[in-house]
């Protein structure tokens, strides 16, 4: 796939929750239709979607400025109706310096602080803390006596950009489809329910039947599969970090690829969080497939992927001398650190290395193209 970023309509086919009952998250499988134009991609690439903000918010901040949905507003995209603007442009989760600094040139003076550059740590807890978050709505809300029009609160507002999901399919096992696996993020604070604009609209505002615009991402550059289809892989996905490793695997099986598979998966708990749990456990059963999973809640102690890693450290230091490569896919802060970590111990405990020859082994992986992230 030469261009970077394919254009193309996609037809939602099938919307379908994994998550079972008892599961704190709403974890969804969805299969889209490529038309017009046919496009492809590789395992390991993405799927771009621009996410539509949900109507109930748009009329909240309709109402919050008193304006009308039909107001005809400036935009990036050109003139266009306020109500359209704010559902299919702007960004409603993150409000701007330049909606901060209109609210406080109306005499929102609380807020003036909270801009001051010296003060760019508690502009940040402000705006994103845990617990504390503040949207575009909020702002209006709890400034309700400074009043701003249509045009004030287009022209502060900053676009939305698209979001990027690891596809979950091979185009050679699905002909014409791309699969998506996407948590729908949702959480409260303040007493009002918060979504996450795209993994909702995927799950409730896209209908199954209708058709959006989307794009495919090559991302080949720095997440591809192995060039030769008898290197051994290693994958790391927990939660939908499994994504793109369905893909791969999906990929080997359709062209007969003999190189070993290796998945590290987990999640909460097995009987309601165990995503693609039969195709998995068939793969495993037919050896094209080696599984070791993590249930983090199902027993006292908590056990994670990096955990797994480490009951397997001598098979995963022979397959890593064996040539295989290293995928990690997921959670970039907490997860991606852990394993990073873990991988560092194998290489000393069952290689032999010093701390600072770990280092050097696993950069080499790194440089080499055989320890590859997708993490966000």
């Amino acid at each position: 796939m030469a261009d970077l970023k394919q254009p193309f309509t996609g037809r939602h086919l099938l919307n379908i929750k994994l998550t079972g009952s008892g599961s704190e998250k709403n974890t969804r499988h969805h299969e889209i239709a490529i038309e017009n134009p046919p496009a492809t991609y590789s395992p390991g690439d993405a799927l771009g979607v621009q996410p539509r903000n949900p109507p109930e918010l748009v009329d909240r901040i309709l109402k919050a400025i008193d304006g009308s949905g039909d107001d005809t507003v400036p935009t990036p995209a050109g003139d266009m109706p306020l109500a359209r603007a704010l559902t299919d442009l702007f960004n409603l989760a993150n409000p701007s310096r330049k909606l901060f600094e209109v609210l406080v040139a109306r005499g929102a003076s609380d807020l003036a602080p909270l801009i001051d550059k010296a003060n760019a740590e508690q502009f940040k807890h402000y705006l994103s803390g845990w617990n504390e978050a503040r949207d575009v709505l909020d702002l209006l809300e709890e400034h309700p006596s400074q009043r701003i029009t249509s045009k004030e609160l287009a022209e502060s507002l900053r676009k939305t950009l698209p979001r990027l999901y690891s596809i979950a399919s091979s185009i050679k096992a699905h002909p014409g489809q791309v699969h998506l696996l996407v948590v729908s993020v949702q959480y409260e604070i303040r007493g009002r329910i918060r979504e996450g604009v795209c993994s909702t609209w995927l799950a409730k505002r896209w209908d199954v039947g209708s058709t959006a615009d989307l794009y495919l991402q090559n991302q080949q550059k720095h997440f591809a599969m192995p060039a030769s289809a008898d290197t051994p892989m290693i994958m790391v996905g927990p939660g939908t970090g499994l994504a793109p490793f369905r893909a791969f695997v999906e990929e080997r099986l359709a062209t007969g690829a003999r190189g070993r598979n290796w998945l590290f998966f987990g999640e909460q708990r097995r009987a309601s969080d165990f995503f693609y749990e039969s195709e998995l456990t068939r793969y495993a059963a037919a050896n094209s497939l080696r599984l070791d999973v993590a249930f983090s809640r199902d027993q006292a102690e908590k056990i994670y992927v990096q955990h797994r890693m480490r009951e397997h450290a001598r098979d995963v230091w022979s397959w890593l001398e064996d040539g295989a490569e290293v995928f990690v896919c997921g959670d970039k802060d907490r997860m991606a650190a852990d394993v990073d970590r873990e991988l560092h111990r194998i290489v000393e405990t069952e290689g032999g290395r010093t701390p600072e020859q770990a280092h050097e082994y696993v950069e080499g992986l790194r440089q080499s193209k055989r320890y590859k992230r997708d993490v966000y």
